[in-house]
C-alpha cells in the first residue's frame, strides 16, 4: 500500500487500445514486469476456457479478481492474452501519474483510470459502455486496495456489482452479462526462506533496532510487526497500546479515523474502514484543490497531515493479527515480510521465483438472475455478497 499524499487535480484517462502496440506491450509485461520486477516464473490457470467461450459468443463478461499483489494486473494481462482475449482494466488514477509515458502506455493496452475517492462518472460510464459492447472482458478489482494476504479476502466494494447491474440492464438481443470471480494465489519457491534473515535484519535496522538473525523467523516477524505498531501508536496517539495485536490494530484504525472525521462532514453511507478512508480522502482533496478559496499554508499542512492519518488507518486495517500464526507457511511468511518492506522501505522485494495460480470460478449469470427476479437492478448488495462468497471459496 503506497502513501497517497498528493493534491494533484484528477484528469480521466480513457482506454485507447492501439493494436500495433499490443505485441510490444505484452512483451514488456512478460519480460520486464512479470519476470524481472515481480519474479513470476510460472502462471497456471483454470476455468478460463469458459470465459473465452462467453466472450466469443459476444456476451458481456466482468472479471473480478482478488487483489493481494502488485503483479495481479500483469498476471491477468498475460493470462488473458494466452486465451486470445483483449481485456480492458479499471486502474487507480495514481498509476497514471507516475509519468506521461507510463500513462500513455497503460491507455494503449486498454487501461482506464478511476478516482477511487470520489464519484468518477467518466470511469463508470466507460465501464458500462464496455459492458454494453461485450465480446471482451472488463477487469475490475473489487477490493480496491492491495493488502498482501492472498489467503483472506477483504470486504468488497459494491461499485463492481452496481456497474455490472447497470450495464446488464442495457443489453439487447441475445447478449447476456456474466460476473466471473477470479481467485489469485502466489506460491513462493522454498529458496525464499533463505532470504528472510537478511531482509528482516534490514527492516529491524530501519526502525533503529539491533538485528537478531539467530531468532526464529516467525518470532522476528511478529516482534517487528508489534514494534512498528507501537511506533505508530506513539506517533499518533502519544502512547503504545496494550492488549492483543488485532485489538490494537482495530483501535488505532478507529482512533485515527475518528480524529479526522471530527474535522469534516461525515458520509453516512461509509461504514467500513476502507469506505470511511475513501470518503475522507475525497473531502480532504476537494478542499486542497479549492481554487476559489484556496487553503492557507497552515491549513494545507493540516490537510496533508490528515491524509497521512487516514493512510495510516488503512494500513492498520490491512494487517490481520493472526494471519501468520494461523498457518505459518513460507507463503504467509513471505507475504508478511513483503508487506512490512512496502510499509517501511517503500516497495516489497521479490528475491526468489514465484508461481501464480489463477482460477476463474463459475460465471454468475447476472442477466438471467435479473430476468428471474433473483436480483434487483437497483440493489448491488446481494450481488456483492454472492461475489464475495464465491471469491472466498476460490481462495480456500
Amino acid at each position: 500500500m503506497r502513501r497517497l499524499r498528493n493534491d494533484l487535480p484528477y484528469t480521466f484517462r480513457p482506454p485507447t487500445q492501439r493494436e500495433w502496440l499490443r505485441p510490444l506491450g505484452l512483451a514488456v509485461n512478460r519480460r520486464i514486469h512479470l519476470l524481472r520486477k515481480y519474479n513470476i516464473r510460472s502462471i497456471y490457470d483454470h476455468g478460463f476456457e469458459q470465459v473465452r467461450s462467453l466472450c466469443e459468443e459476444g456476451h458481456a463478461v466482468l472479471l473480478a479478481p482478488n487483489h493481494s499483489d502488485h503483479s495481479d494486473p500483469h498476471v491477468i494481462l498475460e493470462l488473458t492474452s494466452r486465451h486470445g482475449l483483449r481485456p480492458c482494466f479499471m486502474g487507480a488514477r495514481e498509476i497514471f501519474e507516475v509519468s506521461p509515458l507510463a500513462g500513455w502506455a497503460l491507455q494503449s493496452i486498454g487501461v482506464f483510470s478511476v478516482d477511487r475517492d470520489g464519484p468518477d462518472l467518466s470511469a463508470i460510464k466507460t465501464a458500462i459502455g464496455l459492458i454494453e459492447k461485450g465480446g471482451e472482458p472488463l477487469v475490475i478489482f473489487p477490493e480496491g486496495e492491495i493488502y498482501h494476504h492472498h489467503r483472506r479476502l477483504d470486504p468488497l466494494n459494491e461499485g463492481v456489482a452496481s456497474i455490472l447491474l447497470k450495464g446488464a440492464s442495457r443489453l439487447t438481443d441475445a447478449k447476456k452479462a456474466y460476473l466471473v470471480p477470479v481467485g489469485m494465489q502466489f506460491c513462493h519457491d522454498e529458496s525464499e526462506a533463505g532470504t528472510f534473515k537478511d531482509r528482516l535484519s534490514k527492516l529491524e535496522d530501519r526502525i533503529g533496532w539491533i538485528p537478531k538473525p539467530s531468532m526464529p523467523a516467525d518470532d522476528r516477524i511478529l516482534r517487528l510487526a508489534t514494534g512498528v505498531l507501537a511506533l505508530k501508536e506513539t506517533e499518533y496517539l502519544g502512547i503504545a497500546g496494550t492488549g492483543g495485536i488485532q485489538e490494537r490494530l482495530s483501535q488505532l484504525c478507529e482512533n485515527l479515523l475518528a480524529q479526522v472525521e471530527s474535522r469534516y462532514p461525515k458520509d453516512a453511507r461509509a461504514a467500513t474502514p476502507p469506505e470511511r478512508v475513501r470518503a475522507l480522502r475525497y473531502r480532504i482533496r476537494r478542499r486542497l484543490l479549492d481554487a476559489a478559496n484556496p487553503p492557507s499554508p497552515a491549513e494545507r499542512e493540516v490537510l496533508l497531515d490528515d491524509l497521512d492519518r487516514v493512510f495510516t488507518a488503512l494500513q492498520a486495517h490491512s494487517y490481520i493479527g493472526d494471519y501468520l500464526t494461523e498457518s505459518p507457511t513460507t507463503d504467509r511468511r513471505a507475504g508478511m515480510i513483503m508487506k512490512l518492506e512496502e510499509d517501511l522501505l517503500g516497495f516489497p522485494n521479490y528475491p526468489a521465483p514465484r508461481t501464480a495460480r489463477v482460477t476463474a470460478g463459475e460465471p454468475i449469470p447476472v442477466s438471467d438472475m435479473l430476468a428471474s427476479g433473483e436480483l434487483n437492478p437497483k440493489a448491488a448488495l446481494p450481488l456483492t455478497e454472492l461475489l464475495e462468497k464465491r471469491l472466498s471459496a476460490l481462495l480456500g
